[in-house]
């Protein structure tokens, strides 16, 4: 009996699955939080230099008195057609009348309106320093990378559920500390640390929760845990809205992470997939019997009629993806894609303070629309494919990212709300891409080395991730509204030519998952497709009939 078999038999998804992993999933929320909390944290705020002396100072203008100390002190720059006061320079030499000279600032004031703290105020990251703010999100993103290069091993070596509870441990910790320390290095580090710590939870979850389902439930155990994510979107969103201060946005989705780590080593399984593979074959055996137990199943699991193929290729290595010609074309189209998708995801999520409008209501919109992506996927992937609907999402979201280059341009400042409205269109799209993505990998990869491959792949992703914050200054590069363009403009590109590479996958909609190489290539000759099917379908009535 095949472990799909068994799967089926114990329940598919019935309430053990249901119960499992949506309680596993919670890790997601926290990911989605500390990954939403960067755009308010590091957010740019207005500011200007502070004038010299006076202690009081504040960005907002107090009194007539005070706004023509600013005019006094602070030169006026244009800025897309606009006059602004300078963000980085003012006068000085004020008793020399008539020749006065501009010098940079050494302290400054900032708009409070949106934010009263941001990283960037707090530590002055502006003018000559703004370069390090980029480099808070590349160093985070950074972090991701990281993760991705090492958790797919580590889960394969030491099971999904040690790496998901000790990779939320180190994420809760890492964000509390980063709230608390006041050295920029020492919080560099630590949002590093954080971000290891979120996707070397949100890896092995994603690839735990594919191991747990049967074949026809898959799709729906793969979108769910992205709808999770959105979950810790809005919620973050909320918390920035009312709290305004980087320092308790931070601490407050930093602090679950440890009481959840905690009861998960009580009450979250290991993936019986993964125990096969690794000889556990007794432990396996408990978690399958009360998996139907659980769903009032007549089925009772032993270990003598569970086909373990795939264990002996449990130390089969990675690299091998590399010797087998199908495995390579599929590897590098699907490096491409991870960076492509990540890079248009995160550059859309990073340019929400760029969008005309509230910043707290372009992020809400820019996290709803991903509940419609990720149903239009439960919905649609089990019809269409996984080809199709991946392919329109790239291309619709390419479209939408390009045409944002006309209202840049030719839009008054009124219209500049399609803008918005089409980088929205865009996310919902690059979304469900993402969504795709990541359950189209599980199915292409045999299980010996699925989570090492999901987890190399995302790494890839993740240089897609540490681009995009640099793609944001692109604007420097062009004068006005066309450099404003630039960012979603090359988004868009990447997202077409992506979408153009994908014709050369396969399709794994409703096909079994393969558990070793062997598999793959019996597979794709056809030899091993009909009699798996019937022996799915044999066993299963046999289990019910006894």
């Amino acid at each position: 009996m095949k472990y799909e078999d068994v799967i089926k038999a114990a329940g598919g998804c019935g309430r053990y699955q249901i119960v499992m992993l949506n309680f596993l999933y919670i890790a997601t929320v926290f990911d989605g939080m500390q990954i939403g909390s960067i755009v308010f944290i590091i957010s740019e705020m207005k500011h200007r230099c502070a004038i010299p002396d006076l202690r009081n100072d504040t960005y907002k203008v107090q009194s007539e008195a005070h706004g023509k100390l600013i005019n006094e002190y602070i030169p006026e720059e244009t800025v897309n057609g606009k006059p602004l006061y300078s963000s980085c320079h003012l006068y000085v030499n004020k008793s020399v009348l008539g020749n006065q000279t501009l010098g940079n600032c050494s302290s400054w004031v900032y708009d409070k309106s949106i934010f009263q703290q941001t990283i960037i105020s707090d530590f002055n990251l502006v003018c000559d320093k703004g370069w390090i703010a980029q480099h808070i999100y590349t160093v985070f993103f950074g972090g991701y990378l990281v993760a991705m290069l090492s958790c797919g091993w580590l889960s394969d070596r030491f099971g999904r559920k040690t790496v998901i509870v000790g990779a939320l441990m180190m994420q809760g910790i890492a964000g509390i500390l980063s709230s608390q320390i006041r050295n920029i290095n020492a919080i560099l580090i630590l949002r590093f640390l954080t971000a290891v710590g979120g996707a070397g939870s949100f890896i092995p979850s994603c690839v735990f929760g594919t191991e747990l389902s049967s074949m026809k439930k898959r799709t729906n155990a793969s979108v769910a845990i992205q709808l999770y994510f959105t979950f810790g979107l809005l919620v973050v969103n909320l918390l920035a809205y009312y709290i305004r201060t980087w320092t308790l946005i931070v601490l407050l989705v930093s602090l679950p992470s440890i009481p959840a780590a905690l009861l998960y080593i009580w009450v979250l399984p290991e993936s019986p997939r993964w125990l096969l593979t690794m000889k556990k074959e007794k432990e396996a055996e408990i978690i399958l019997n009360k998996m139907a137990k659980v769903n009032k199943r007549d089925f009772i699991c032993k270990l003598e009629e569970i086909e373990i193929s795939m264990v002996e290729d449990r130390n089969v290595k990675l690299w091998k993806i590399f010797t087998i010609p199908q495995l390579l074309k599929t590897t590098l189209i699907m490096t491409f894609n991870w960076c492509a998708v990540s890079f248009a995801y995160f550059g859309l999520v990073l340019n929400t303070e760029h969008l005309s409008g509230n910043i707290f209501l372009n992020f809400f919109f820019g996290a709803l629309v991903e509940v419609p992506a990720y149903l239009t996927c439960i919905f649609l992937l089990d019809r269409f494919g996984r080809k199709k609907l991946y392919i329109a999402f790239m291309f619709i979201g390419g479209i939408c990212g390009i045409l944002t280059l006309f209202p840049f341009i030719y839009a008054e400042d009124d219209l500049q709300w399609t803008t918005t409205l089409l980088a929205t269109i865009s996310k919902l799209c690059v979304t469900g891409s993402f969504a795709i993505v990541f359950l189209h990998t599980c199915e292409l990869y045999p299980t010996c080395v699925r989570n090492g491959a999901l987890g190399a792949l995302s790494t890839f992703a993740r240089f897609g991730g540490v681009i995009a914050p640099y793609i944001m200054m692109m604007r420097a590069l062009a004068a006005g509204r066309f450099g404003d363009s630039l960012p979603l403009l090359t988004m868009g590109i990447v997202c077409i030519l992506a979408g153009v590479s994908y014709f050369f996958l396969p399709e794994t909609c409703n096909r079994l998952m393969n558990d070793t190489f062997d598999d793959l290539s019996r597979r794709n000759t056809g030899s091993i497709r009909e009699k798996d099917e019937y022996q799915l379908e044999a066993k299963t009535a046999l289990n019910r009939s006894i």
